[in-house]
C-alpha cells in the first residue's frame, strides 16, 4: 500500500512538472500594440482594417530601411532551467522569395524586458510571401547558470529591402510555456522585476 501511495504522489508530481498553459492574443482590444522595439520600426499601429482572424491586427513598417527591426510581441518570465516554451504567429507576405519578409525570433532577458542577455535564436526560415502564413519554434530554455536569464521575449523581425520598407502584418500569437510561467502580451501591464516600476511605464520608454 506504501509502495503504491509512493508510485502515484511521484506520478502526479511528474504531470505536474510537465502541465502547460496555452496563451493567444490577437490586437482585439483595437489600441494596444507590442511590448517595445529595436532598431528601426517605422509604424506600428493597431489596426482594424486587415486580420488574419477577428478584425484586429498589428500593422508594422521599417523605416529607414538599416539592419533587422524587432517588435516585440510577447513576452515569457518566471522560466526555469530546461523549460520548453513554443510560441507561433500569423503574418502576412505576398511576395514569395524576395523582401519584405518576416521570421520568428527571440532573446533572453532577466525578469525586466529591458535586460537584454542574449539571443535565443529562432525560426531559420522566412515567410513564404503566399499570403497569410504561420511561423513557429520552440525554445528550450538555457540559463547557462544565470540568475538574470529567466525570460524570453519574443521578437517580431522584419527584412526589407530599399523601397520595400513593408508593409508587415502580424496576428493570432499563440504562446505555450509551463504553468509556473508568466506570459505577457502587448494588452498587459505588470509589475516588472522587483522594482516599482509598471509595464506602462517601461513601454513609455521604447516610444
Amino acid at each position: 500500500m506504501k509502495l503504491m501511495i509512493t508510485i502515484l504522489m511521484l506520478a502526479f508530481c511528474a504531470s505536474g512538472a510537465m502541465a502547460q498553459q496555452t496563451l493567444t492574443y490577437g490586437w482585439e482590444d483595437g489600441i494596444a500594440t507590442h511590448l517595445g522595439i529595436y532598431g528601426n520600426v517605422g509604424d506600428a499601429i493597431n489596426v482594424d482594417d486587415f486580420a488574419h482572424t477577428g478584425t484586429h491586427s498589428l500593422y508594422m513598417t521599417e523605416d529607414p530601411i538599416d539592419g533587422t527591426p524587432q517588435v516585440f510581441v510577447a513576452w515569457i518570465a518566471a522560466l526555469q532551467d530546461g523549460d520548453e516554451v513554443t510560441v507561433s504567429f500569423w503574418t502576412y507576405d505576398d511576395t514569395p522569395d524576395a523582401a519584405p519578409s518576416s521570421r520568428i525570433w527571440a532573446h533572453y532577458t532577466s525578469n525586466a524586458i529591458l535586460d537584454y542577455q542574449g539571443s535565443a535564436g529562432g525560426n531559420g526560415d522566412y515567410s513564404p510571401g503566399t499570403g497569410w502564413s504561420e511561423q513557429s519554434f520552440t525554445w528550450t530554455v538555457d540559463l547557462l547558470g544565470d540568475p538574470d536569464r529567466t525570460a524570453l521575449c519574443i521578437e517580431f523581425r522584419m527584412y526589407s529591402a530599399v523601397g520595400l520598407p513593408g508593409p508587415y502584418y502580424c496576428d493570432d500569437v499563440t504562446v505555450t510555456a509551463p504553468d509556473e510561467a508568466q506570459i505577457f502580451f502587448a494588452d498587459d501591464d505588470p509589475v516588472v522585476a522587483n522594482e516599482e516600476t509598471t509595464f506602462g511605464g517601461v513601454k513609455a520608454l521604447y516610444r
